[in-house]
């Protein structure tokens, strides 16, 4: 969504993570302008069919300010493929309401 300039931020606005928690700042730049993301990710860790760690959200910045630390989700988001979470799976972009460009995209697994 085009949060741009908006004072107080929801878990619908951009940057956040949906049902889960809002930026703690509003990073994001004009509509039209390029937004940069730097996003580290730990999947949920499970032994059998048993959850034994929450999926976390290391470190999210955007446009070079940190707008998540340290935040666990319960549970995979309303557009994951399955529904269900899992070690590991793909990995999907969202657009929402108009159009929407990727670039310079860079994944990197870490051990």
């Amino acid at each position: 969504f085009d949060s741009f300039g908006k004072q107080k931020l929801g878990q619908g606005d951009m940057g956040a993570i949906y049902s889960a928690a809002a930026p703690r700042v509003n990073a994001s730049k004009k509509p039209g302008e390029w937004q940069k993301f730097v996003i580290d990710f730990q999947a949920p860790k499970f032994e059998g069919d048993k959850k034994v760690a929450k999926a976390k959200f290391i470190k999210v910045t955007l446009n070079d300010q940190v707008i998540h630390e340290n935040v666990e989700v319960e549970k995979a988001t309303g557009g994951a493929l399955t529904g269900k979470e899992a070690p590991t799976g793909p990995l999907m972009f969202q657009g929402d309401h108009g159009a929407v460009a990727f670039r310079n995209i860079k994944v990197t697994p870490k051990k």
